[in-house]
């Protein structure tokens, strides 16, 4: 029995002669391997688990440090789609990611071997070490290490994947790549070391590292690997490997077996935690810049969005609502006085908007400072080397930074310098910046040189009332302080082998920075003994987690926040923005990747600043090219359509980029206007889909590929991207440009204009023609999609009228297909039910989802969940839709109601249409649009809670 399941699980074998061949035919003979394997341990009855002894055999890179003479390997199925394998020198202990940023979910009970999706091999006693993990169905490799070297050092360890050349890769970063989603199988290497980077820099490390990888096989099939690591680190993606470089750490990695990409991505999600549930008004339009110098300017900004009849939702405040210090937390009695912005949030929450303020990383270290001395006291600020307050430079001159990580002292100071806050303005949100953290200087610690008389001066001058900052910033963002520079020999701040570090002195080949470069010290330490070194890409994700419980705390509500930096698992506490931007194409093309990017990392509230941030281009060599007039209207006017359809909707930009708000422009505005009434028509479908993703993991925006995995020329449409399972967006992403080719999977797909139908047999490029001020917007066949009426602010949406749109499929329901287009909701049971009894039918499928908007939890005690299943004739001239129940509670449950269903696909027939329906055996209103094959029913008024049983039929008259 113990070799049967040996045999089934594992597959351990002998790896012999013709292994060794491969590896030396590779370029990596026997010998210049660095370990074998000394001893396999047998597992237990009771689990799954297996061990592997590792030996040291070959010392290879000594220039990196000696390596490990022992390793343990745990290879330990967790459940059928998801393997964890770890890779530790035996008895001893090495920084790892902790448990408060990743609780690890370990095995699933009662597990067995027969379920297993996946078998594992590995070397036999006395052979070189190789890994690889094969899918059982079809031995489909997932993970083959044979044939490459792997390292183990304390500061060094390498380890390189086989990938098939034609296979496809997408996620690892952060990075801003010209070349779209499709990552880059040319020798490129993504460094994972979070920086204070503007994102308009292409190929850069930026502000996150999600060591994640989503891989789809030319058959369709897809997995996932997640390296869980927080040190810094380079992947280099070469045509047919992927080879990691980290300087610390463990080999902790997890496979997803998927096979689809959006169960790739949800069982990733099961690892590092669903995303949490954003508040409902939070998927509203968002205003702000940084430069709106004083009340009075956000006060106009806000008269006029009204002005011109345009949605706003929540207005944002940058640092300049701040003291004149730049103090957080503190108000400008000058510039923002507290009183008056209190009176201007109320006015704002009378009218069903809300206000966001900023929270920078960094703490002016001033006296008189209350959030200073008090955190002070309370030992909450990050230390240096020898154990005194970590000093470095941000916007306040000299900066402390607080300890995120497991302090106690940090999460009571937050609480009450947050509360002392909202007491004075009550906030609905917080901005989280500069929090990778930056730091305008480099050392291990720094102090004002107060024999430089002009430095102290730029370090303590306080903001001029008329927030006339031209010349403050480029002082004060240049280090004025006197710094204590590494030796050379320090291993915490020059290790042995220097990951890709992007050093700001120019474009992508400058990659030699030192670790602690911009950012706080590496050798810096944390009250729980971490090592800044281990725990730098964490900060801004701890950061996000104490300040999600501290809002919560506060306000008694569902927290709404928005984080620079970000590591696996900053979604269940935060949204994320994609940077400091530019004001161009480029990165109006570049956004699209970095929100399907931050969705597959688990973070779906997610956008990037609409007509971007920065007025400049970076080219290579860094000089910069600012887009003239005429181009950044025709840009802002494309942007808005395009950002409209953000998860995460914003516009933003600098105090030195000319102004693009809307209504700047009166066909911007027009364009604005056409987008966003269509969004906010569709704000209970993207709200289901965050439901969805906050409940069992996955995304919300996502790419097209997503629907048909098998249609290879999907692979890289990245000028587009689907919200949720039916809505595809296809922006013009080019200057001076109103024909587009979008691609479209096989199926049918509506116009969400006019609901007229295309019908595709394969997956293919089309053609539209998209005037300036529109946006190609399509729902997708096989989809029940609610809507409600627009209007200016959510708070008037949220419980409206639904109208529900039935969007027939191409297909008649067939048995499962091992490739091939997958219908719209296909995971969820419900539907997935209903298309397995409804062979050779239409069916279509969808969930209306409705809380309050701002619980902290949300369960069938509080919500509205209900699923609706339309089934039609295989003609599309009859057919039913029905509810499924799964939760009628909450405000919602007596207030949200049914009140029309329009069919759209439904052909005409000959002679006259003869529309007809019926709910629950009630005659209903019915009318048929022949020009757009739309079928119309009225007069429902059914409460959502209430079971719901809609017959109709188009027949025709032919006298």
């Amino acid at each position: 029995m113990h070799n049967h399941r040996l045999s089934i699980l594992l597959c351990i074998s002998l790896l012999g002669s013709a292994a060794q061949s491969a590896l030396a035919a590779a370029g990596a003979p026997v010998q210049q391997q660095a370990y074998a394997v000394s001893a396999v341990a047998a597992g237990t009855a009771s689990s799954l688990a297996r061990t592997t002894q590792l030996s040291l055999v070959n010392e290879q890179l000594q220039q990196y440090g000696q390596s490990f003479e022992q390793l343990t390997v745990q290879v330990t199925p967790e459940t059928a789609s998801r393997l964890h394998v770890k890779v530790a020198p035996t008895g001893q202990q090495l920084w790892e990611v902790p448990e408060s940023i990743v609780p690890r979910p370990g095995s699933e009970p009662g597990l067995s071997s027969s379920s297993l999706q996946y078998a594992v091999e590995l070397s036999q006693p006395g052979q070189p070490f190789g890994l690889t993990v094969n899918r059982k169905s079809n031995g489909q490799p997932i993970f083959d290490t044979n044939g490459h070297r792997f390292i183990f050092k304390d500061q060094y360890i390498e380890l390189t994947t086989n990938v098939p050349e034609d296979a496809d890769l997408y996620g690892l970063g952060e990075v801003s790549l010209p070349t779209g989603l499709l990552l880059p199988r040319d020798g490129t290497v993504i460094t994972m070391w979070a920086r204070d980077l503007a994102s308009a820099m292409p190929y850069v490390n930026l502000y996150g590292s999600h060591p994640f990888y989503l891989q789809i096989n030319r058959d369709g099939s897809s997995h996932g690997v997640l390296f869980l690591n927080s040190n810094g680190m380079d992947v280099s993606l070469n045509k047919t490997s992927l080879t990691y470089k980290v300087i610390g750490g463990l080999v902790d990695l997890y496979f997803f077996t998927g096979p689809t990409p959006e169960e790739v991505i949800r069982q990733y999600h099961q690892v590092i935690g669903a995303p949490a549930m954003t508040p409902y008004w939070s998927l509203g339009f968002h205003q702000t810049r940084w430069g709106y110098q004083n009340i009075s300017v956000l006060e106009e900004v806000v008269a006029n969005y009204t002005a011109v009849d345009l949605p706003l939702e929540v207005v944002w405040s940058d640092i300049e609502y701040m003291s004149t210090r730049f103090w957080t937390m503190e108000f400008d009695e000058h510039r923002y006085p507290a009183a008056k912005m209190k009176s201007f949030v109320e006015g704002l929450h009378e009218q069903g908007q809300h206000w966001v303020a900023i929270q920078d990383a960094g703490v002016a270290a001033d006296k008189g400072y209350k959030a200073y001395e008090e955190g002070t006291r309370d030992r909450v600020w990050i230390t240096d080397h020898k154990g005194k307050d970590y000093l470095g430079q941000v916007w306040p001159g000299k900066t402390v930074y607080p300890d995120y990580l497991d302090n106690a002292n940090t999460s009571r100071w937050l609480v009450d310098n947050l509360q002392h806050m909202y007491d004075k303005v009550p906030y609905d949100g917080l901005w989280l910046d500069m929090n990778e953290a930056s730091n305008f200087c480099s050392g291990m610690q720094c102090k004002p040189n107060r024999r430089n008389k002009t430095a102290t001066y730029w370090l303590e001058v306080e903001t001029p009332r008329d927030y006339n900052i031209n010349e403050l910033i480029p002082l004060r963002t240049t280090c004025q302080m006197s710094c204590e520079e590494p030796a050379a020999d320090n291993k915490w701040e020059s290790p042995p082998y220097n990951i890709q570090n992007f050093d700001n002195t120019g474009m992508r080949e400058n990659r030699q920075a030192g670790l602690g470069w911009k950012t706080i010290a590496p050798s810096a330490l944390h009250a729980n003994g971490a090592r800044e070194y281990d725990a730098h890409n964490l900060y801004g994700t701890a950061m996000a987690l104490e300040h999600h419980a501290a809002v919560e705390k506060i306000t008694g509500k569902r927290p709404f926040l928005l984080t620079r930096s970000t590591f696996p698992g900053a979604g269940r506490f935060t949204a994320h923005w994609t940077g400091d931007n530019g004001v161009n194409w480029e990165n109006l093309y570049m956004s699209i990747a970095g929100i399907i990017n931050t969705n597959m990392w688990g973070m779906p509230m997610v956008g990037a600043d609409i007509c971007g941030f920065a007025d400049m281009a970076f080219k290579e060599g860094g000089s910069p090219d600012v887009i003239p007039e005429s181009s950044l209207r025709e840009l802002c006017n494309r942007w808005a359509s395009l950002g409209a359809f953000y998860p995460f909707s914003r516009n933003h930009y600098a105090y030195f980029t000319r102004s693009h708000e809307y209504y700047q422009w009166p066909d911007v505005a027009a364009a604005a206007k056409k987008a966003y009434s269509l969004r906010y028509q569709l704000l209970s479908y993207i709200y289901s889909g965050f439901f969805l993703a906050h409940v069992k993991g996955g995304t919300v925006a996502r790419p097209l590929l997503f629907t048909d995995p098998s249609d290879v020329d999907a692979r890289n449409a990245t000028a587009q991207w689907m919200m949720g399972e039916a809505l595809l967006v296809s922006p013009v992403v080019t200057e001076a440009t109103t024909t587009i080719k979008p691609h479209f999977t096989a199926g049918a797909w509506y116009n969400a204009w006019d609901n007229t139908r295309m019908t595709l047999s394969k997956g293919q490029a089309v053609e539209l023609e998209v005037p300036l001020g529109d946006i190609a917007v399509h729902y997708r066949g096989g989809a029940v999609i609610p809507t409600q009426p627009y209007a200016k602010v959510t708070r008037d949406i949220r419980l409206a009228p639904v109208t529900l749109l039935v969007t027939l499929p191409a297909e008649p329901a067939g048995k499962s297909e091992a490739a091939g287009p997958l219908a719209p909701y296909a995971h969820e049971e419900v539907c997935a039910a209903a298309i397995e009894e409804n062979e050779g039918q239409l069916v279509s499928c969808g969930l209306l989802y409705m809380d309050r908007g701002d619980d902290i939890q949300v369960s069938a005690d509080n919500t509205v969940q209900v699923w609706y299943t339309a089934v039609s004739s295989a003609d599309g001239r009859s057919g039913t839709l029905s509810s499924t129940i799964k939760a009628h509670a909450g405000d919602a449950a007596g207030k949200l109601r049914i009140a029309a269903v329009h069919i759209l696909g439904v052909p005409a027939a000959e002679g006259t249409a003869v529309p007809a329906a019926s709910i629950n055996g009630r005659p209903l209103a019915a009318a048929f649009d022949e020009t757009a094959g739309v079928l119309k029913i009225s007069g429902i008024e059914l409460l959502v809670g209430e079971p719901l049983d809609i017959t109709w039929t188009l027949g025709s008259f032919s006298g």
